[in-house]
């Protein structure tokens, strides 16, 4: 009996999970019609979105640390700021790029260094 519930949990929680959006970024890709082209093109992008999810993870470690240092409004403006630059992008993808290599290596050596 206790054998079988956990059976009906396990074939639950695998069929969640199979049934979620794949879509791992930051931001949902559910509505293209409301995104911004450098959002559309990301995506239509797996390495782009691969780049945005890590972003977003060095980005909420940044925000964690600002904390300790009362940073917080300095790291969430630097992040308007780069989101706008990104935005300027439009759909072209190693414009994007570049600007999601080199904000994740300033997210992650603020982190590491501060």
């Amino acid at each position: 009996m206790l054998k079988s519930k956990y059976l009906i949990a396990a074939v639950a929680f695998l069929g969640a999970a199979y049934a979620a959006p794949a879509s791992a970024q930051s931001f949902s890709c559910m509505n293209a019609e409301e995104m911004s082209a450098a959002e559309q093109r990301i995506c239509a992008s797996r390495h782009l979105q691969a780049l945005d999810e890590r972003l977003d993870h060095w980005y909420r470690r940044a925000l964690v640390r600002a904390r300790y240092f009362d940073q917080t409004e300095e790291v969430r403006s630097a992040q308007r700021a780069w989101l706008a630059s990104r935005n300027a992008c439009a759909g072209r993808f190693w414009c994007l790029r570049r600007h999601y290599v080199t904000r994740i290596y300033q997210l992650k050596t603020y982190v590491e260094h501060v």
